[in-house]
C-alpha cells in the first residue's frame, strides 16, 4: 500500500507537536550537585496568569544573565526553564536556574568552590544574584548547605537556625539531611546535607526534592489563614440555617403559615444560599489546587526514603504531621459548604412548594367561585330564555293581529279577528323555541362561534 505523503504545513505542525512532548521531559531537570557547595532557592507566586506576567518574568532572568556578564545566547533555554553556568576567575562555578510554573517562578543557585578549595570541613559562602526587580510576592527563600561525609558536625549545626533539629538518614542511608523549619530575620529557612555516597547527579536529585517539598507545603498553607477567617462565617451560616430549619418546621406543622412570611422566609433563605454558594466556589477554587500540591508533596516525601529511629524526627514525619490536619480542614471545610448548600436547597424547595401548593389552592377556590358564578349565569340565561320566548311570541301574536284586522275588509274570516291571532300563539311558541335551540346548536357545535364550513 502506498504511504500517503504529508503536506508541507501538517509535517511541521505534527513535527512542532512531537518536539513540544521531547522537550517538556527535559525542561525543569535537576542538575548535578557535588559537595562542598551552597545552594540558594527563592520561589515567588506569580499575581495573575496573564502571557503578559510571564514575559516580564522571562525578561527579568534575561536581566540576571546580563548582569552576570554572561551573553544571552549561553542559556540553555525552554519555554519554561532557563539555565547558565558562570566560572568566576576564584575557580567557583555559579549555576543558575531559572523555572516557571503556574502559579509561582523560581530561581536557584549553585556555587561549587574548585577542587583545591574543597575539604571535609568547608563552608561555601552563599552566593547572592545581582538585584533585579520581581514580579509578586516571596513565596519560599531556601538556605541549603551542602558538605560531605554523613555527620552533623558542631559547626553544621550552628550553622542551622534554632529550634529542635529534624531529620537523619535519606535516600536509603547513603546521605543525610537536617533542617530546623525556622527562618531568619529575612525569613529564609536553611538545611544542611550531607552527601554521604551520592554521586553528584543523585545528590542533585535529592536537592531538588527538599526544594519542591519545602516550596510545596507553602504553597499548601498558603491559603490557611483565609481559611481561618471563612470557617467562622461558615459555622455562623450554620447556626443561622439551623435556626431557620426549626422555625420553618414549627411554621409548617402549624399550617397557619401567612402569605407574608413565607415571602420572608425566601428571601433569608435565597439570600444565604447566593452567598454560601460564591463562598464556596471562591475556596474550592483556593483550596482544590492545595489538593494538588499535597499529593505532590507527599510524593516529594517518599521519595526521600528516611530511615525512622534515628536520633532526631525524620523530615517526613515532622511535615506530615503539620500540613496533613490543615488539608483535613480544607476538605472538611467544603464538605460542610456543600451540605449546607444541598440544606439551604432543600428547605428553599420545601418553602416554594408551600408557596406553590397555596397558589393552587387559592386558584381552586378561585375557578369554584368562577363555576358557580358560571352556573348562576347559565340558570339565569335559561330564565332569560324562558322569558324571550314568551316576549318573542307575545309580539308575534300582536303583529298577526294587525294582520288579520287588516285582511277583514278584503277577506271576510269567521269570528273575531283576535280569536284567530289567539290561535296563533302555539305556533309563534314553536317557532321561537326551533329558533333558539337551533341557534345554540350552532354556536356550539363551531369553536370560537365560527361555523365549520366557513373557518379554514
Amino acid at each position: 500500500m502506498k504511504q500517503e505523503i504529508p503536506k508541507p504545513r501538517r509535517a511541521r505542525v505534527e513535527l512542532e507537536a512531537i518536539r513540544a512532548a521531547h522537550s517538556e521531559l527535559h525542561e525543569r531537570v535537576s542538575v548535578p550537585v557535588t559537595a562542598p557547595s551552597r545552594v540558594r532557592h527563592s520561589a515567588y507566586l506569580l499575581p495573575n496568569e496573564e502571557e503578559q506576567t510571564r514575559s516580564a518574568v522571562r525578561s527579568a532572568f534575561h536581566d540576571v544573565v546580563r548582569q552576570l556578564g554572561i551573553e544571552p545566547g549561553a542559556i540553555q533555554w525552554g519555554e519554561r526553564a532557563g539555565s547558565v553556568e558562570k566560572t568566576f576567575s576564584d575557580g567557583n562555578l555559579l549555576r543558575v536556574v531559572w523555572e516557571l510554573h503556574t502559579e509561582f517562578y523560581s530561581y536557584t543557585t549553585t556555587l561549587v568552590p574548585p577542587v583545591r578549595a574543597r575539604s571535609q570541613d568547608a563552608f561555601v559562602e552563599p552566593y547572592f544574584l545581582p538585584a533585579f526587580p520581581t514580579t509578586g510576592s516571596k513565596l519560599v527563600d531556601l538556605d541549603l548547605m551542602v558538605v560531605p561525609g554523613r555527620k552533623l558536625g558542631r559547626a553544621q549545626r550552628a550553622s542551622l537556625h534554632g529550634g529542635i533539629i529534624y531529620g537523619g538518614e535519606v535516600v536509603n542511608g547513603e546521605a543525610h539531611a537536617w533542617s530546623t523549619f525556622q527562618v531568619d530575620e529575612w525569613g529564609q529557612g536553611r538545611y544542611v546535607v550531607a552527601a554521604g555516597s551520592l554521586k553528584p547527579g543523585r545528590l542533585g536529585r535529592l536537592i531538588r526534592r527538599l526544594v519542591e517539598i519545602e516550596t510545596y507545603y507553602h504553597l499548601i498553607l498558603l491559603p490557611l489563614p483565609e481559611y481561618r477567617k471563612q470557617v467562622v462565617g461558615l459555622r455562623e451560616t450554620e447556626k443561622r440555617i439551623a435556626a431557620y430549619s426549626e422555625d420553618i418546621a414549627a411554621d409548617l406543622a402549624s399550617r397557619e403559615v401567612k402569605p407574608e412570611q413565607e415571602h420572608r422566609w425566601l428571601v433569608y433563605l435565597t439570600r444565604d444560599l447566593a452567598d454560601l454558594i460564591r463562598l464556596t466556589e471562591r475556596m474550592r477554587y483556593r483550596l482544590s489546587a492545595a489538593n494538588s500540591y499535597y499529593a505532590i508533596f507527599k510524593d516529594r516525601l517518599e521519595w526521600l526514603r528516611e530511615s525512622p529511629g534515628g536520633s532526631y524526627q525524620t523530615l517526613s514525619e515532622f511535615l506530615i504531621a503539620r500540613v496533613s490536619p490543615s488539608m483535613r480542614n480544607y476538605n472538611n471545610f467544603i464538605e460542610r459548604a456543600d451540605a449546607l448548600t444541598a440544606q439551604l436547597t432543600s428547605l428553599g424547595n420545601m418553602m416554594r412548594t408551600r408557596v406553590s401548593l397555596n397558589m393552587e389552592q387559592q386558584s381552586l377556590q378561585t375557578m369554584n367561585a368562577m363555576n358557580q358564578r358560571a352556573a348562576l349565569q347559565l340558570r339565569l340565561q335559561k330564565t332569560v330564555e324562558g322569558l324571550s320566548l314568551i316576549v318573542l311570541s307575545y309580539y308575534l301574536t300582536g303583529l298577526s293581529n294587525y294582520i288579520f284586522k287588516a285582511l277583514e275588509p278584503l277577506l271576510p274570516l269567521p269570528g273575531n279577528p283576535t280569536v284567530w291571532s289567539a290561535m296563533t300563539i302555539p305556533l309563534w311558541l314553536g317557532l321561537a323555541f326551533w329558533m333558539t335551540r337551533r341557534v345554540k346548536a350552532l354556536v356550539s357545535s363551531t369553536p370560537g362561534g365560527v361555523e365549520k364550513g366557513k373557518s379554514k
